[in-house]
């Protein structure tokens, strides 16, 4: 098998367990430091500036119509999860289970429109993520890779924060007094995660380049 291929497969298994992995814990909020700020956050958040630095060496590399099908390949697979998780919560549990009823519908809640929302949310954000970082390679002749990977990432991060709240704001999960802290929370933790990641888009740019395949123009 071509390696350009093995890597295509690899980049779509990693991005589709990143994805699942996010919208499974996104519910859970904590509080992280970071050059002496305080965030306050779901872990999902720290998990997506992977994805989108997946889904740009994608893009850079083979184009969009492979990097949009990656990401249609992940909101299927997390659909494929859930109804996996809805069969394993339907069975009853034993009296001697480690994880009783009650803790495993609790802990993987993956019903209702708070897991739509992270799967609705990081779809889009994903495609226009694809679309501003292609347009932007285009724009600048293939050049300046820091522009292109961090705008279309920044942008498509504000696009997912926005999404999810609201939608959890609008379903009662989440309240609105709570809305305005998260997302600034939310957007400045990704800003700096998607500068953060430049010298790794450099690197994997290098390296793919280097020892894979040629760039895509």
């Amino acid at each position: 098998m071509d390696k350009s291929v093995k890597l295509y497969i690899f980049f779509c298994s990693l991005f589709c367990t990143v994805v699942i992995t996010g919208n499974l814990i996104f519910q859970k909020f904590v509080t992280v430091n970071i050059l002496s700020l305080e965030f306050e956050l779901s872990v999902g958040v720290l998990l997506y500036p992977v994805t989108f630095l997946i889904s740009d060496l994608t893009a850079e590399f083979y184009g969009n119509k492979y990097a949009n099908h990656m990401i249609k390949m992940s909101v299927l697979c997390s659909f494929i999860v859930m109804g996996l998780i809805m069969i394993g919560d339907y069975f009853p549990a034993t009296s001697w289970s480690n994880v009783d009823d009650s803790s495993f519908h609790k802990m993987f809640s993956v019903y209702g429109i708070a897991s739509i929302a992270s799967v609705v949310a990081t779809f889009f954000a994903q495609l226009l993520d694809v679309k501003v970082y292609s347009y932007l390679k285009t724009l600048t002749d293939s050049k300046h890779l820091w522009l292109r990977n961090n705008l279309s990432t920044i942008l498509a991060q504000i696009l997912d924060t926005i999404l999810v709240l609201t939608i959890l704001c609008l379903a009662n999960i989440l309240a609105w007094e709570n809305y305005y802290k998260v997302a600034t929370n939310s957007i400045v933790f990704k800003v700096i995660a998607a500068l953060a990641d430049t010298p790794f888009c450099y690197l994997g740019h290098y390296l793919i380049r280097k020892f894979i395949i040629k760039p895509k123009v």
